[in-house]
C-alpha cells in the first residue's frame, strides 16, 4: 500500500514536470512563429515629453558613478530630462554621488541628488517618493549595474507616445561580464531564457508578463492609474505589473534593444538575489491569486503568472521527486507494475530533452556560436543547484516572512569578489553540500544498474549544489576560491 502511494506520487509529480516541459515547447514554438517581429520599426515622434530617469542606490560605490555618467550622456533635450539619484546608502556612496553630480551639473543638467533618510519601502519606496517629486510624463529606471545606450530614450518612448495602452516598454537585459568566467556565462544562460523566449512570446502572444523593474520606461498615468508603487512585496515589478493588466495596460517587450548590465560575482550575491526573486514572487501571488478566478482575466496570462510568481515551486516538487528515486527504483528492478516504469520513462527523457533544447535553443539565437549548445549541461547544473536555496525562498514567502530587501552587490571595473551587506546563511551552504553528496550516490548507483541517462541527470545537478554549497560556504566563512569561480584569481 506504502509502495503503491510512493509510485502514484511520484507519477504525479512527474506529469507536473511534464506539464513545464510543455510550457517550454509552446514558448518554443511560438518562439520561432514571431521572430520576423525581434525587430520592430520605432514610431515617428512628434513631441518630446518630460522623461524622469530614476536611479535607485543603495551602497553601490563600486557601480554608482558609472551608471550616473551613463545616464548624463542619455540622447534627449536637456530641458526635458530630469535624472534623480534616489539613495538610501550607509557607505561611502553618497559622496561618491555628490561628487559626480557637482561635476555634472555645470554642463547643464538636471540631475538632483535625493536622500529619504530611511530606507522604508526599500526600491518600490525610493522610486515613489522620486515620483512626488517630479512632473514628468515618464519614468525610465535603471538599477546601479546597468549602461544604458546613448539612444534609449529615442528607442524607447515612441512606442509609449505612439500606443495610449501601453503602460510600459522593457529591454533585454544584455551582460558585461557574461564571458569572463563559468559561473558568469551560466547564470547568463539561465537569464537568457527568460528575456529571449520567454518575455518575448508573452509579448507577441498578448500574454501577461512582467516589468522587469529596470531598463524600462513606465508612462506616469498608468502608474498612478494602477495605485502606484506598492511597498509589501519583495517584487514590486511584478506587483506594479500585474495591476496595469488588470486596469487594461499592456507591456511591451523590445527584445532588440539591449541594456548591459552586470550578474554577480559571488555565489552568495547570486543566491541572494535568486532568493529575493522567489521569494517576491510567492509574496505577489499570495497577493493576488483570488483575482484569477475571475472570468475577465484570460486563461492565457493566468498560466503565465502563476509560471511567473510560484515557478520555484519546481524546486521543493524536484527534491520531494528526487527523495523517492531510492524506493521508485527498487520498485523497478522488483518487476512491479512494469507498463507504467516504461511510461514514466518516455516522458521523463521527454521533460529533460525539453528543458535542456529550450536553454539551448534561447542562447544559441544570442550567440550563433554552436559551442556554446555544448554549454548546456553546465548551465543546467547551476539552474538546478539552486533547489535549497529557492525552495528555502518559496517557504519563507508563503509563510508570510516578508525579509529585507538585499540588493545585489556588484564589482563594477574592480575586479573583486563583493559579498558585502549579504546574509550569509551558511546553513544551506551545508544543506546544499548534504544534499549533493546524496545526489551524487544516487548518481553513482543508477550507472551501475544501467540507468544512464538517469545517471546523467542526477549527477548534473549534484555537481551544480556540491559548486554551489561548497565555494558559498567557503565565502561565508571568509575563504575565496578564485579558481571556482575566476579563470585568472582575483584580489579582495
Amino acid at each position: 500500500m506504502i509502495m503503491d502511494l510512493m509510485l502514484y506520487l511520484y507519477l504525479f509529480l512527474l506529469f507536473i514536470f511534464t506539464l513545464i516541459a510543455l510550457r517550454y515547447l509552446y514558448l518554443v514554438i511560438s518562439f520561432f512563429n514571431h521572430r520576423k517581429s525581434w525587430h520592430l520599426e520605432v514610431p515617428k515622434l512628434r513631441r518630446f515629453p518630460k522623461v524622469c530617469v530614476q536611479l535607485p542606490v543603495f551602497n553601490e560605490p563600486f557601480v554608482v558613478e558609472r551608471i550616473i555618467r551613463a545616464c548624463s550622456e542619455l540622447e534627449w533635450p536637456k530641458d526635458k530630462l530630469e535624472i534623480q539619484v534616489l539613495d538610501d546608502s550607509t557607505d561611502e556612496t553618497p559622496e561618491i554621488v555628490r561628487r559626480v553630480i557637482e561635476e555634472l551639473k555645470p554642463k547643464g543638467l538636471n540631475i538632483k541628488h535625493v536622500r529619504r533618510g530611511s530606507r522604508k519601502g526599500f526600491k518600490a519606496g525610493a522610486l515613489s517618493y522620486g515620483m512626488d517629486l517630479s512632473d514628468a510624463d515618464y519614468f525610465v529606471i535603471f538599477d546601479a549595474d546597468f549602461i544604458p545606450r546613448k539612444d534609449f530614450l529615442l528607442k524607447t518612448i515612441p512606442f509609449l507616445e505612439d500606443d495610449p495602452k501601453l503602460g510600459a516598454v522593457q529591454t533585454r537585459w544584455d551582460f558585461i561580464n557574461g564571458e569572463d568566467n563559468i559561473f558568469a556565462k551560466a547564470q547568463k544562460f539561465m537569464l537568457n531564457v527568460h528575456f529571449v523566449l520567454e518575455q518575448f512570446v508573452r509579448s507577441r502572444e498578448g500574454l501577461w508578463m512582467t516589468f522587469n523593474g529596470t531598463a524600462g520606461v513606465l508612462k506616469r498615468s498608468a502608474i498612478e492609474w494602477a495605485g502606484g508603487w506598492e511597498t509589501d512585496t519583495l517584487t514590486e515589478d511584478a506587483d506594479l505589473s500585474f495591476r496595469l493588466y488588470k486596469k487594461g495596460y499592456k507591456i511591451l517587450y523590445l527584445p532588440n534593444i539591449s541594456t548591459p548590465s552586470e550578474l554577480p560575482n559571488s555565489p552568495l550575491a547570486f543566491k541572494s538575489q535568486q532568493r529575493r526573486w522567489a521569494k517576491g514572487g510567492v509574496q505577489v501571488f499570495k497577493k493576488y491569486w483570488k483575482d484569477l478566478f475571475k472570468n475577465e482575466i484570460p486563461l492565457g496570462w493566468k498560466i503565465e503568472f502563476l509560471f511567473q510568481t510560484v515557478g520555484n515551486l519546481g524546486y521543493p516538487l524536484g527534491i520531494l521527486l528526487l527523495i523517492l528515486l531510492p524506493a521508485i527504483l527498487h520498485l523497478k528492478f522488483s518487476g512491479y507494475k512494469p507498463e507504467i516504469f516504461l511510461f514514466m520513462g518516455i516522458i521523463a527523457v521527454f521533460d529533460l530533452l525539453m528543458v535542456w533544447s529550450t536553454f539551448a535553443i534561447a542562447n544559441f539565437y544570442i550567440s550563433k556560436d554552436v559551442k556554446d549548445i555544448l554549454f548546456t549541461p553546465l548551465c543546467m547544473a547551476i539552474v538546478s543547484s539552486l533547489g535549497i536555496n529557492n525552495t528555502v525562498a518559496v517557504i519563507e514567502g508563503f509563510i508570510g516572512d516578508t525579509g529585507v530587501f538585499e540588493r545585489t552587490p556588484k564589482a563594477g571595473d574592480r575586479g573583486i569578489v563583493v559579498n558585502k551587506d549579504i546574509s550569509r546563511r551558511i546553513y544551506l551552504s551545508k544543506l546544499e553540500i548534504i544534499w549533493g553528496a546524496y545526489l551524487i550516490v544516487i548518481a553513482i548507483v543508477s550507472v551501475f544498474i544501467n540507468q544512464l541517462i538517469l545517471g546523467v541527470a542526477v549527477s548534473t545537478t549534484a555537481l551544480g549544489l556540491l559548486w554551489l554549497g561548497t565555494s558559498s560556504y567557503f565565502q561565508s566563512v571568509g575563504y575565496e576560491v578564485p579558481d571556482m569561480i575566476f579563470y585568472e584569481q582575483t584580489h579582495t
